[in-house]
């Protein structure tokens, strides 16, 4: 499919003309439908007029011959011919309308179809609401997942979150950490296994009181059309005070005082108007408005700059203070300090330890550590190395 939106990618690989192809293609079968309904316009109302004239032309013929006679007033030969226009009107401006109706229908039908679309994950017939908050404690237990059939993601995961404790999940792409995060928070339903809460098992319990345990913040960061304030509320009763403190604890506030507005600065849909590494901040300060119980950080600072990771990783270091955290990140020197670090492979569990526990296993690990290590040397002697060396 063809967007604007991928107007910059289209040009920087030269795909103009095959675009313009696709897109030609694409207009002409858009065209044949209009000039089909044209066409039928084209009959029908022409059709409709020369019926209304017919008949017209027969009531007077008719009625003209009777008049003669002193069969018939006039009068009453001008009220048939009023009656015809009045009959053969509606059904001329139906025929005027052919194109809307036609439209209308095609995009009731997609709409229908949209609203007529069973949601997938809903609220057990007797779902729970706890009255406490949620303490933090998740535990994983035989999961098993696959997004299509038997295509198995996760395989046999197991493993445990004490409340309050910082976990990261590392692995190679594809090794299902993502995934594992979209599960605890109930995108998508397992197939098999238990995944619990507090010790309640996730499908039992209330959704809105599920999801507003946690607070996530992703690497694609979505924004909605509005203002950066409303960004960060998001419709949930937060103080404006404490908004602004948020902004200040992601060192976002800088750049806020360049702009006019402020927090009332206007956002377009997606954050168009705002870098990569703007909008991910935006992101941190909206999850620490939202004071969650549970965090999750799916390779968060993956888009920003070194020395802005540093002020967000004080601001994640007071976030996760009592927290129950969870985070997925490539680069392991963000995740070091992490009470427990559970590796994954092709869907597995593999290994669960803090740093130094698995790096002395040299196992999977390890290795991750060591190609991580190994590839920053190499970039590091390259930037250091003199001309003419």
């Amino acid at each position: 499919m063809l967007t604007i939106t991928g107007m910059s990618v289209v040009q920087l690989y030269n795909r103009e003309r095959k675009s313009f192809r696709k897109f030609d293609e694409i207009n002409k079968e858009h065209f044949i439908a209009n000039l089909d309904g044209i066409l039928a316009y084209a009959w029908f109302y022409p059709a409709i007029e020369l019926l209304s004239s017919v008949a017209i032309a027969l009531i007077i013929w008719y009625g003209g011959g009777k008049v003669m006679q002193g069969a018939l007033t006039l009068g009453a030969l001008v009220a048939f011919t009023q009656y015809s226009n009045r009959f053969f009107q509606p059904i001329a401006d139906m025929s005027e309308k052919y194109n809307i109706l036609q439209s209308a229908m095609a995009s009731s039908e997609r709409l229908f179809k949209l609203i007529d679309t069973p949601a997938a994950i809903v609220n057990a017939p007797e779902a729970i609401v706890p009255r406490a908050p949620a303490r933090g404690e998740i535990e994983f237990r035989n999961v098993w997942f696959a997004y299509n059939d038997e295509d198995w993601v996760l395989r046999d995961v197991s493993f445990h979150v004490n409340p309050g404790e910082s976990v990261a999940i590392v692995g190679h792409t594809g090794a299902g950490k993502t995934t594992t995060t979209s599960l605890l928070t109930r995108f998508y339903d397992i197939q098999k296994g238990e995944i619990l809460l507090d010790g309640m098992n996730i499908a039992g319990l209330d959704l809105a009181y599920l999801r507003s345990s946690f607070a996530v913040v992703l690497q694609d960061v979505f924004l909605f059309s509005g203002t950066i304030e409303s960004n960060i509320r998001l419709g949930s009763p937060i103080s404006r005070e404490r908004v602004e403190a948020a902004v200040e604890d992601v060192n976002l506030a800088p750049f806020l005082r360049t702009l006019p507005a402020g927090l009332d600065h206007p956002v377009n849909e997606r954050g168009t108007t705002l870098s990569v590494g703007q909008r991910q901040l935006l992101a941190f300060a909206r999850a620490l408005a939202h004071d969650p119980k549970i965090l999750i950080l799916d390779e968060a600072t993956s888009s920003v700059d070194t020395e802005t990771e540093v002020e967000i990783r004080k601001a994640i270091d007071r976030l996760m203070e009592g927290r129950t955290s969870i985070i997925i990140a490539h680069r392991l020197s963000t995740i070091q300090r992490c009470d427990k670090i559970i590796v994954m492979h092709k869907g597995r569990v593999r290994e669960i330890g803090t740093h130094q526990q698995l790096l002395s296993r040299r196992g999977i690990y390890y290795k991750l550590y060591q190609l991580q290590y190994k590839d920053q040397e190499i970039v590091a002697g390259v930037y250091d190395r003199q001309p003419g060396d």
